[in-house]
């Protein structure tokens, strides 16, 4: 006798039920996730067609992840060839990572090099190319019978540590024969510190390797900084009323000094040393306060002495050094006004602003220039 088994199908059914209905999620997540891929890669067309409509680069939404790149020393630097394009700003950095054209590392025969070390103000921080003091500078002083050219080599949050650090890394190849100093501001939170080389690399942060190929996309960068926002940079040291200078702090920022004049000094280059214009002085205006302060008057008064205290030390410490070094020293608050019209803030330049500082300039580099040309520099306009 054969038993033939036979299974009830009414058994199965709950199972094929569960792998029928797990392949149909399955297939919806991959409609959903293929969905979204398509309308992300659609946003990214659309986006980039916009930004190429109108004449931007398609980092122009975020710049700075594509500006910055990782440096093991300094924290961060410029990547060559970097160049944006937007409704705003046009900016171009050459490929030894310094904000202009691009030159060959050779210098030319008959070619004077003037290379300026600084942050921000040396960049031009709210200034197309072009307009930038160091680009107008190169065009007051070269000319026929005296061919100059003038490295930009400020980078945004840049100390001393790490000015010197980019000037003997990316200066001095380039052969520069006359090195300008305009710096200092961003050295205030170590001077004010009693461990000030324990801030040597409290600086910018960059952004994770992660975010910086994100910052590829155009759509990203869109969503992030255009709808979202980020936060301004801070242009004062953190609870700048309690920015109290230590003699730690002093020393080290004249050591720091010492010891990229020694650097300069080395490379055959001579030194120009060059006060920054800041509103850290007596005589700002009252727009350029109200501007400042948001009409706070008594933020305005406690935080302006301070202010005001820094400004002075930061002067007479690069006076007493140029002195000491035997190099020309410029105060450029001296002859340009601390209003409006010239400061966008407590550091950085107006468009205005940078053509007075190019002219002040020029004149503090025309001693050095004699002998390279018969060419006499154009006096600051009053």
């Amino acid at each position: 006798m054969v038993f033939r088994l036979q299974s009830d199908p009414r058994l199965w059914r709950p199972h094929a039920s569960m792998s029928q209905r797990r392949k149909q999620i399955g297939f919806r997540v991959a409609t959903l996730l293929i969905t979204c891929l398509l309308a992300v890669m659609l946003g990214e067309g659309v986006m980039r067609l916009y930004v190429w409509a109108r004449g931007w680069t398609p980092n122009c939404y975020a710049a700075d992840l594509d500006l910055y790149q990782p440096h093991p020393s300094r924290g961060s630097e410029f990547r060559p060839e970097f160049r944006l394009r937007s409704g705003v700003f046009q900016i171009a950095v050459n490929r030894w990572g310094l904000r202009g054209p691009n030159i060959p590392r050779e210098k030319p025969a008959g070619v004077t090099r003037v290379a300026i070390l600084g942050g921000s103000s040396v960049f031009g921080y709210f200034v197309n190319d072009g307009q930038e003091a160091a680009r107008l500078l190169e065009k007051k002083l070269d000319r026929p019978g005296r061919a100059v050219e003038v490295l930009n080599a400020g980078v945004p949050g840049y100390n001393l540590f790490q000015t010197l650090g980019r000037f003997e890394e990316r200066v001095v190849p380039l052969e520069p024969d006359i090195v300008v100093l305009y710096l200092g501001w961003n050295d205030l939170p170590y001077i004010c510190s009693e461990q000030p080389r324990d801030l040597r690399h409290q600086i910018r942060p960059i952004a994770s390797t992660y975010e910086r190929r994100l910052g590829q996309s155009t759509l990203f960068g869109f969503v992030k900084y255009r709808l979202w926002g980020v936060s301004p940079p801070a242009l004062l040291p953190r609870r700048v009323r309690q920015a109290i200078p230590t003699a730690a702090g002093r020393r080290c920022f004249r050591e720091n000094l010492d010891k990229l004049a020694d650097a300069i000094e080395r490379s055959g280059a001579t030194m120009l040393v060059s006060a920054q214009c800041v509103a850290a002085r007596d005589d700002v205006s009252s727009e350029l306060q109200r501007l400042l302060f948001r009409d706070n008057q008594k933020r305005s008064a406690k935080i302006g002495k301070r202010l005001i205290e820094l400004g002075d030390l930061l002067r007479s410490t690069l006076q007493t050094f140029a002195r000491e070094r035997r190099a020309p020293f410029i105060d450029l608050n001296q002859t340009m006004a601390a209003d409006a019209t010239i400061l966008r803030d407590y550091v950085h330049l107006t468009v205005l602003g940078e053509q007075r500082l190019a002219a002040g300039w020029a004149v503090g580099l025309a001693p050095l220039l004699e002998g390279r040309s018969d060419a006499v520099v154009e006096e600051p306009d009053p």
